[in-house]
């Protein structure tokens, strides 16, 4: 494995399509880890579906699934409980750096002639996510600061603990059509979006984890 250990810095382009998810939808749907289970509290949730042009291991695409809040030894913290990535060193070092439960797939980005952005994901040749995205409006400032996603993640018997910062240029999007394999990725085509964004550019910083074994304290 090719190690690039934490802190990375990030720098691309993609889409954060922000949702409120029912609990039903995220005990069905939403691939809770075990130590998670039973413990949801609502909040935001998250589906982002980015192309990193530049990262401490090169450039990469990136589709990944956040429930909402959970209730975990006292705080109210994310979880990333799907994740698809387009190269192996991004995989290795995802379970390494901050125990995130990473998978290979393969990654399309497109721009259409219409202004359109076509995304497909696919396993093993066979598409597991297709997206058709457009943008409209004026831009305006996106940060985390305003939308916080605090992660907790376990492997190993180990707790990650890490809070990402990023920031960039923001337009409202619309999902134009969607198709998403059910068996391989939660199925946001049930749910309605709180709001899509497209971030343009942007620059992301992944910490160092807090990493614990059966302790979440001086987290971040």
């Amino acid at each position: 494995m090719n190690r690039y250990p934490a802190p990375w810095q990030l720098k691309g382009s993609g889409y954060i399509i922000i949702y409120r998810f029912n609990p039903s939808f995220v005990e069905r749907h939403g691939r809770v880890p075990d130590f998670l289970q039973g413990q949801f509290s609502g909040g935001f949730g998250s589906v982002m579906l980015v192309n990193y042009e530049s990262s401490n291991a090169g450039p990469y695409g990136e589709l990944l699934f956040i429930p909402g809040k959970f209730n975990h030894l006292g705080f109210k913290l994310n979880t990333i409980s799907k994740i698809y990535v387009s190269t192996l060193d991004s995989v290795d070092n995802g379970w390494n750096n901050w125990g995130i439960p990473k998978e290979q797939a393969a990654f399309s980005f497109e721009r259409q002639s219409s202004g359109h952005e076509h995304i497909q994901v696919a396993l093993n040749g066979s598409r597991i996510a297709e997206f058709e995205i457009s943008t409209h409006g004026p831009s305006f400032p996106v940060n985390t600061r305003l939308l916080p996603f605090p992660l907790v993640q376990h492997n190993n018997n180990k707790y990650y603990y890490t809070q990402f910062t990023g920031s960039g240029k923001g337009k409202l999007a619309r999902i134009r059509e969607l198709f998403i394999d059910g068996e391989h990725f939660p199925d946001i085509s049930l749910c309605k979006p709180w709001a899509v964004i497209k971030v343009e550019p942007f620059s992301i910083t992944f910490p160092a984890a807090t990493v614990a074994e059966g302790s979440a304290h001086q987290l971040f």
